[in-house]
């Protein structure tokens, strides 16, 4: 029964994930209509920071979410610093 309850909240877990990043193609898609396929490489980052919180860095797993949920931001607004902010300069 231990094993089946944590199936079912790994499975809604994994499910959460592919939701939230299914409404984050919509929205994109939505708003500028173009298909964005580097949404999947910014997941990917932040699964890799969590993960290096979890092994490298041995956080909890709270913590290491948390980790990576300010690393994403903080990389989140860099980029738009770096590469954005020009793009909308008016001229």
């Amino acid at each position: 029964m231990r094993f089946f309850l944590a199936l079912l909240v790994d499975g809604a877990l994994a499910g959460l994930v592919y939701a939230l990043v299914a409404l984050a193609f919509v929205i994109v898609y939505k708003a500028s209509r173009i298909i964005n396929f580097s949404l999947g490489e910014w997941v990917m980052l932040g699964a890799r920071l969590k993960a290096m919180g979890v092994h490298q860095l041995a956080w909890s797993l709270g913590g290491a979410a948390g980790g990576a949920c300010a690393g994403m931001v903080g990389f989140a607004v860099v980029w738009n610093r770096s590469f954005c902010a020009g793009s909308w300069a008016s001229p």
